[in-house]
Formats: structure tokens, C-alpha cells, sequence
């Protein structure tokens, strides 16, 4: 693999280049080989089609398997410090326990970088794939603060607490998707190759043919001779659609069209709302100042109009307006969070009373999931056999006249 370093040589000078080395750390090693100590290492982009790859900085960007690995890590990683290992001496433990080679190398990495003198902070920012903003910030505000191993420990329960927010949204929608996908594909297979030769025999007769039959006959013929042509246009539509999710406007028309669906847009702002409020907890737990927090969490939140919103909150409290009153005038958060962060402003538990909202908000995303479900699968069993039925009766209803009149 090959990376990029700007290094310092032994009389100080600076010294940029290429190293070819199987991972971070060993391309540091055969750097300090040269006697050179690397400032920034970076593997070389590779570009395809005139772009580059970068990676990600959101936790909403991380896959599962990722998010599992950041949360168990940093729980390891505080357990160690708290048993008194040095920094880079428990990074390189639990680089070693760690199974995943890539992982393992990313974190050989972040040991190397402190071991030569670099902050926490910024060994960790350079490798946004694995490390997202707020992770960075959290260790940042952990090592000014004196109590890394106690924002570790936050921070890898807030993981733990979102991947779980995560898998309920996505456990809810898996069956609903996975039947409409197989009925979609059994009514295509019925109408492309069935249903054609099962109305051979009827068209042979040259009699009137039911309604029904009649319909079944038209689609059945468009989907046989079309099908390509329908695919196309599913293809485009889902082209155009991904798209539209790539642009600061489509995402946002989007999101606004999803709130107007009954029951799917209050789970799509209850789990926005859970992610926000927990957020702000743990970084106002780590001791990371309001308005700083704010800006970590609009970077992250995972919604156009969620960033929009909280964009504005932040300009407000930079301008002298409580935290409680910009968020009473939010378009996305309810205006019963502003009123409780008024208690928490005052009392001075602002994150307690946050880390509150959130729970709260989990437990209406796990009913409102529970709810989806439990409505979607009654209403798309209706709808197959419906379908399945129509097709059925078309086929039948010509079979049984054509025997009574013979």
C-alpha cells in the first residue's frame, strides 16, 4: 500500500514523499528507518472517474460492523487507562486484541502517532473512516479536562446507545421490504411466464372474455413483451433517486416529504430528535461548551433540515440567546425539549436532563417501530392476496363459463 508523509530528517528539515509499506505502522517504521520522523502520514488517493475517495466523519455513515468495532474499542481503551497503562502503551494492546486487520492497523497507527508526540485528538482525526468528528472532539475535551477514561466510558455507551436506536429503525423496515420485494418478484414471474401460457387455451376459444380477464391479459402481455423496458425505468428512477440523495436539495425534499407520511414520519423525527438529545448530552457531559457542541452535532446529525435547525439554534446562542429559547423555536425538535432544557439550564444538569430527552425518545422510536411493523405487515398481506386473487379469478372465471356452455 502506498502512503504519503511529510517528515522531519534528523537537522530538522522537512522531507516529503511516497513509502510502500503494509500498513501505517510500518510505514512509520521504515520512515524512522531513513531517519525520519513522519508529521503526516496518509495513503495516497486513488482516483476513479476524476474523484478521489474520502472518507466519512458521521457515525450515521458507519456500518454496523464499524460502529461495533469503535464502541468496543473505546471501551477497552478506557478499561486500560483506568488500570494505569500509558496512552500509546493501551492503544497498542488493543490494537493486538483487535481482530479485524484493518482496524488493527488503524490503531497501530494512532499508538505510533502518540508514541512520537502527537496529540490524541489529531492521531485519531486522521483516519475519519474509523474515528468520526465527534469522537475526535470527546477525546480532545477529555484530555484537557484530565478524565479521558470517564469520557471514554461515555462516549462508548453513547455507541452502543445509537447502534441499538439503529438496528430497532432497521429491524422494523427489514420484513416490510423484504415481502414487498419477493411479491414484486412472484407476481412478475406469474405475469411474464404463467399467466401467458395458462390464457393460450382461452384465447384459442375466440369468446368474450371477462373484465378481469381482459385486464390480466393487457398487463400480462406488456409485462412479457416490455419487461426490459419496465426495468429501465425502475433503474433510472432508482438512479435518479440516489441522485437526489446526494444533493443538499433532494436530501431535503426528501426528508420533508418522509415527515408527511403518517406513523413513518413521526419515527423518522423521534429518531432524530434521540440522536440529537444524546448527542448533546455526552458532549455537554465531556465538558465541551454549548455553542462548540452545537457545531460538533450539526456536523453530525444525518438530516439536511436537523443541520439546518440546529445551525440556527448555535448562531443564536453565539449571539446571547439562551439554549432553552432557540430551541423552543426549532422546526425539527419539539418544543417540549426546549422548555425541559430550560429546567436543565437552570438547575445546571443541561446533559442529565438531555440524556433524559433521549431515553425518553428511544423508547417512543422502539414503540412507534413495533407500530410500523405490526401495521405494514397485516396491510401487505391484504394487498399480495388481493393481487394473487384478481390473478387467480382472471384465469378461472373463463374456464368456468366455457365448461357450463360446453
Amino acid at each position: 500500500m502506498l502512503y504519503r508523509y511529510v517528515a522531519l530528517d534528523s537537522s530538522g528539515k522537512t522531507a516529503a514523499g511516497t513509502a510502500e509499506a503494509g500498513s501505517p505502522a510500518d510505514a512509520r517504521a521504515l520512515l524512522r528507518d531513513r531517519g525520519l520522523m513522519a508529521h503526516t502520514l496518509d495513503e495516497a488517493v486513488r482516483k476513479e472517474g476524476g474523484r478521489g475517495r474520502r472518507g466519512e466523519v458521521s457515525w450515521t455513515n458507519l456500518s454496523g460492523k464499524r460502529l461495533d468495532l469503535l464502541a468496543q474499542a473505546v471501551r477497552h481503551l478506557a478499561l486500560l487507562l483506568r488500570a494505569g497503562l500509558p496512552l500509546a502503551q493501551a492503544l497498542t494492546v488493543l490494537a493486538h486484541e483487535t481482530r479485524d486487520s484493518s482496524f488493527r492497523s488503524v490503531l497501530e497507527d494512532v499508538a505510533c502517532r502518540v508514541r512520537e508526540g502527537m496529540a490524541i485528538d489529531e492521531a485519531l482525526s486522521s483516519h475519519p473512516r474509523y474515528f468520526p468528528e465527534l469522537f475526535v472532539h470527546v477525546a480532545r475535551a477529555g484530555v484537557q479536562a484530565g478524565e479521558l477514561p470517564k469520557v471514554l466510558v461515555e462516549v462508548a455507551a453513547y455507541y452502543a446507545r445509537q447502534k441499538k436506536l439503529r438496528d430497532r429503525v432497521v429491524s422494523a423496515l427489514t420484513y416490510p421490504a423484504l415481502m414487498c420485494l419477493v411479491g414484486a418478484l412472484v407476481l412478475v414471474f406469474l405475469l411474464a411466464f404463467v399467466v401467458p401460457r395458462v390464457t393460450e387455451v382461452l384465447l384459442a376459444e375466440k369468446r368474450a372474455l371477462p373484465w378481469p380477464t381482459e385486464v390480466l391479459l393487457v398487463v400480462s402481455g406488456f409485462v412479457s413483451q416490455y419487461w426490459y423496458l419496465a426495468l429501465g425505468i425502475a433503474t433510472m428512477a432508482a438512479m435518479g433517486l440516489g441522485w437526489l440523495r446526494r444533493t443538499t436539495f433532494g436530501r431535503r425534499m426528501i426528508e420533508r416529504s418522509l415527515l408527511l407520511v403518517p406513523v413513518l414520519g413521526n419515527l423518522y423525527r423521534h429518531q432524530a430528535v434521540a440522536r440529537w438529545s444524546g448527542t448533546m448530552a455526552t458532549l455537554l457531559a465531556s465538558g465541551i461548551p454549548v455553542a462548540q457542541a452545537l457545531g460538533v452535532v450539526r456536523g453530525t446529525a444525518g438530516s439536511v433540515l436537523l443541520a439546518e435547525d440546529i445551525g440556527r439554534i448555535e448562531r443564536e446562542v453565539v449571539e446571547g440567546v439562551s439554549f432553552s429559547e432557540a430551541v423552543k423555536r426549532s422546526r425539527i425538535l419539539p418544543s417540549s425539549v426546549g422548555f425541559v432544557a430550560g429546567v436543565g439550564e437552570e438547575a445546571g444538569d443541561l446533559d442529565k436532563v438531555l440524556r433524559e430527552v433521549a431515553d425518553s425518545f428511544n423508547e417512543e422510536v422502539d414503540v412507534t417501530s413495533s407500530r410500523l411493523t405490526d401495521l405494514l405487515n397485516p396491510v401487505l398481506i391484504v394487498v399480495l392476496g388481493l393481487v394473487v386473487g384478481f390473478i387467480v379469478a382472471a384465469i378461472l372465471l373463463p374456464i368456468t363459463d366455457f365448461s357450463q356452455i360446453r
